[in-house]
């Protein structure tokens, strides 16, 4: 009776433990949709399969605050500018976390070590103003705005001066405008490669994005569909791209391409310590940067945090965040394919809105 008894516990205890594993990725999930949810949102109803919400007119993605965007309007006093501010700016996906490992190694901040974990990049380093702070501290992505203001400046070694490093994803306007006091790093991708990394980075956040029930195949083409309607968030991409572009010989602002970023690096890495006042990039200091942010070394950084590992093993986390980082990803070596419908809406919005720029079409088309 006494082994019956045993094993019928052991049986209930293996029940409970199943039942238990199963319904954890389901538990995570909602956690981690309610952790990267900002309070007071409007639902973005202007189309498209996404979840995300209404700013001022602008789809954005369920960690933005339409408050917090108020508040760093130029009309607003709550955000403060400062002298030597660096702006590292770029629509989703096209290579802003790169770009701002290659600052921190610049300026020998430790943030340059782990440079790959957009997270701990973020909270410690670079943080993006659009996010307010949920109360998470470092498990979050946002802060509050005394923390922005008071964010420390970082001694880039000529003349005592320092600069304070933001990240952001806003299409040129509002509080990343010309101000007198910043410089702006745009970071340009082709569309084509951009697309394939941002449904890779939407599918793999099914929580976040309302994409859980798709397959990674399934759900493409109502993304890119999506996409080029500019139903994903900050908006359309060519929008995007022409509103940075039309600044592009401002001296407040520096172009950087993935494409040569990935071509030419030490090159780019000159041309961003000259932009940002960061002098004498010797043979030692240059190989030190690109040792610290080659691909293989971020990608390892996002491969193995503790968290990150155990949201993957779970499948709440689909997609690594630091992926392939190639150039040409969207046209070999993908399991995503374009139609022939699709290339010829790039083109058509490329001779629409780009073209009459002067922005050249290889830079966008592949």
């Amino acid at each position: 009776m006494t082994s019956i008894s045993r094993q019928h516990l052991l049986g209930i205890t293996v029940a409970i433990v199943a039942a238990i594993c199963a319904a954890l990725p389901t538990l995570m999930a909602a956690l981690l949709k309610y952790m990267f949810t900002a309070p007071n949102q409007v639902p973005w109803t202007g189309g498209g399969h996404l979840r995300l919400i209404d700013i001022d007119g602008m789809p954005a993605q369920a960690l933005y605050s339409i408050d917090r965007a108020r508040e760093l309007k130029p009309s607003s006093s709550a955000f403060q500018h400062k002298q030597g501010d660096v702006w590292v700016a770029s629509y989703v996906k096209s290579g802003t976390t790169w770009t701002i490992g290659i600052l921190a190694a610049l300026v020998g901040h430790p943030a340059a070590e782990y440079a790959g974990n957009l997270q701990k990049v973020t909270r410690q380093f670079c943080p993006q103003p659009e996010l307010p702070d949920l109360g998470f501290g470092d498990d979050g992505f946002g802060h509050s705005m005394e923390e922005l203001n008071d964010w420390p400046g970082v001694d880039i070694g000529n003349n005592n001066q320092s600069y304070r490093c933001f990240k952001s994803h806003w299409p040129s306007k509002d509080h990343v405008v010309s101000n007198g006091k910043s410089k702006f790093i745009y970071v340009l991708r082709n569309a084509q490669d951009q697309l394939v990394s941002h449904w890779n980075q939407v599918y793999g956040m099914g929580f976040h994005y309302g994409t859980e029930d798709v397959t990674f195949e399934g759900g493409w083409d109502d993304f890119v569909q999506d996409w080029l309607d500019g139903n994903v968030e900050n908006g359309s991409y060519f929008d995007h791209v022409a509103s940075w572009f039309k600044r592009v010989d401002n001296p407040d602002v520096l172009l950087v391409r993935f494409e040569e970023l990935k071509r030419n690096p030490s090159n780019v890495i000159e041309q961003i310590a000259s932009f940002i006042g960061v002098e004498d990039v010797t043979p030692t200091r240059m190989k030190n940067v690109m040792g610290l942010t080659n691909f293989d070394r971020m990608k390892l950084a996002d491969e193995q945090d503790m968290g990150l590992r155990f949201m993957r093993w779970l499948g709440v986390l689909r997609r690594a965040h630091v992926r392939q980082g190639e150039v040409g990803s969207a046209a070999a070596g993908s399991r995503l394919t374009f139609s022939k419908e699709q290339l010829a809406a790039l083109e058509s919005l490329y001779r629409e809105k780009l073209q009459p720029l002067g922005v050249p079409r290889d830079w966008i088309l592949l």
